[in-house]
């Protein structure tokens, strides 16, 4: 029997599991799936995202069946009936009659030039014009990219109107979001993979233009790490999607923000705004683009954290802009004030000027309210910059640097867990992983976790297990030689999984417990409970591992006064070809009821 358990308290870890498990009233349960997966297609500009199924309860091998693929979707419907549109000033119908002359002269340009009219229809689909480039599908490729599910809204307490919201659209589709090469983000339904909307932004139009003429260069994915929240900018609920552009030779960075509230709706997605870099705001694009909120006279403002580079012309570092998600654009920059926030000279030890941050994190309390942001940089370096200015009338604080990894960082962004310590913020170097606690008080070092081969994989401990690696944190060098973190993911209130590559070419998948940086643990035959082994090789063709979470015991109704726990299996699935097979388990316990001297308690349908 499992005797062991993970169990982390806190307030806001209960909330945010009480409201991924709360049923929807049009609840699509049993018809998700469990993951997508994007190949490449039979060309380097076209691409394939495969909604894959497989059975997991009380089974360690499955056959993976697909239960749609994007685009042998997209092949199958009339160009006419798609619904994509063109970003910019404002949101247009991307048809010739519909798009301004800016737009018509950019499609227009890449020689042999004239061919605008026919450079749009092969944007919408069309593949009958033989001087274009070929194609084997309707969708280009993913490659780079990440995709984002956005399902109907969860319940989220403390959050004034957002109740009526959940309830209006409880029965609204799930949606897969991607861009993909060709600068469209797709909007597809989980269940069915019908395109809803697509959304060409206009700082992508030149390279989709570009793209059609066989030969030319191949852009990259217009919105690499979309990110997605339900936040009430001027009062309204809504979900949006926010995604970055990242800068390249031929195309400066932007970043948008859309509404996908309604995506079965005549209206699917509508435009917030569209923001181009530009002198007076140098955007990077990097990272996935975070809205956070804060209470400014008495209201709830909204604005979307974005990352500058440095400009050495005027002398400023790099840092973190603020956009406002409630304030109109005019010419391209926010009306009114975008709060800045940037980098000191210095930071462990080491200068910032040529600092690039590459990816940041939003911390907030039970009420939504933005406390912290975490950013890493380029030299392994973690960086705070303190939000509690925000609607105040204080001055920012300084930011800090909280940690500084041997080599460089990777462009993921930082994870944020809540033991009952207090905040821990875990990310990613080229050769090592970090957690380190966000905590007033002083802070030592932090324990280094070894690792031991076993089998074909290692098992990881604490190296020094005597040191408090709550107040300390931990770190983890990678155990094989030039071996980098590819992908770095929570699952679950207590675990992290994590992908890594080395120069050999193989990959690995991880799972490990978040608070002490050690593999899970799991019961043997014979009773004893272990650490596992993790670390194990997979391959990568078929997509990184899938994380399943299955409830195996509920505690049953919650007593006033009184708390339960129920108890879930985290399974790491690996898929090779036509099977899939469990290849790492654990079990944790959610604690739901009394917390310490007060109670959560869900009174809302």
């Amino acid at each position: 029997m499992m005797r062991h358990r993970t169990c982390f308290d806190g307030i806001v870890i209960l909330a945010l599991w009480l409201s991924m498990t709360a049923p929807s009233h049009g609840s699509t349960t049993g018809q998700l799936p469990l993951s997508y997966r994007i190949s490449a297609g039979s060309f380097p500009w076209t691409g394939r995202l495969h909604a894959i199924v497989f059975r997991t309860a009380r089974i360690h091998t499955s056959t993976v069946l697909t239960k749609w693929e994007a685009g042998a979707e997209l092949d199958l419907r009339d160009t006419a009936s798609r619904r994509l549109y063109l970003g910019g000033d404002r949101l247009v119908p991307f048809h010739w009659r519909s798009i301004d002359a800016d737009a018509q002269a950019e499609l227009h340009t890449p020689e042999p030039s004239g061919n605008g009219t026919r450079r749009l229809a092969w944007l919408r689909g069309d593949r009958t014009d033989a001087t274009l480039r070929p194609r084997d599908t309707r969708l280009a490729s993913g490659a780079g990219a990440r995709v984002r599910v956005v399902a109907a809204p969860a319940w989220l307490p403390m959050q004034p109107g957002h109740a009526q919201f959940r309830l209006r659209h409880a029965n609204r589709a799930v949606t897969v979001w991607i861009g993909t090469r060709d600068g469209i983000v797709h909007g597809f339904d989980a269940v069915t993979g019908k395109e809803l909307a697509g959304f060409l932004p206009r700082a992508a139009l030149a390279g989709s233009a570009a793209l059609t003429v066989p030969g030319s260069a191949m852009p990259v994915a217009p919105c690499p790490r979309p990110d997605s929240i339900d936040a009430d900018p001027s009062g309204v609920w809504r979900t949006l999607l926010l995604c970055g552009i990242p800068s390249t030779d031929r195309r400066p960075a932007a970043v948008f923000a859309l509404d996908v509230s309604s995506p079965e709706s005549e209206a699917p997605i509508r435009l917030l705004w569209e923001i181009p870099a530009s002198e007076a705001l140098p955007l990077t694009g990097q990272g996935p683009i975070r809205a956070l909120m804060w209470i400014e006279h008495g209201a709830r403002r909204w604005a979307a954290l974005t990352i500058i580079t440095a400009t050495p012309e005027t002398g400023s570092p790099a840092g973190i802009a603020l956009l406002p998600l409630d304030r109109p654009i005019v010419n391209g920059l926010p009306s009114g004030t975008a709060p800045r926030l940037y980098l000191p000279s210095t930071g462990c030890g080491a200068d910032t000027t040529r600092t690039r941050l590459l990816a940041a994190s939003v911390l907030a309390n039970a009420s939504g309210h933005a406390r912290a942001a975490y950013v890493v940089d380029d030299t392994g370096r973690l960086w705070r910059f303190g939000l509690d200015h925000l609607g105040a009338t204080q001055q920012a604080e300084s930011a800090r640097c909280l940690h500084r990894q041997r080599g460089s960082a990777t462009a993921e962004a930082p994870i944020i867990m809540h033991p009952s310590s207090g905040p821990l913020v875990i990310y990613a170097g080229g050769g090592e992983l970090s957690a380190i606690p966000d905590g007033r008080g002083p802070r030592g070092t932090p324990s280094r976790i070894d690792a031991i081969v076993s089998g074909n994989g290692v098992i990881l401990r604490a190296g020094q297990p005597q040191l408090d690696t709550g107040a300390n944190g931990w770190t983890l060098p990678l155990p094989h030689p030039g071996e980098s973190i590819t992908t770095l993911d929570n699952v679950g209130p207590a675990h992290l999984s994590f992908t890594t590559l080395t120069p050999d070419g193989r990959t690995r998948s991880y799972l490990i417990e978040a608070a002490s940086g050690e593999s899970v643990m799991q019961t043997d035959p014979d009773g004893t409970l272990v650490r596992a082994v993790t670390g194990v090789p997979f391959d990568d063709r078929f997509g990184t591992p899938i994380a399943v979470v299955s409830p195996t015991l509920n505690g049953g109704p919650v007593v006033p006064g009184k708390s339960t726990f129920d108890t879930f299996e985290l399974g790491m699935w690996q898929v090779d070809g036509n099977t899939a097979h469990l290849a790492q388990n654990t079990h944790y316990r959610r604690r739901r009821g009394r917390l310490g001297w007060r109670e959560l308690i869900r009174t809302e349908p």
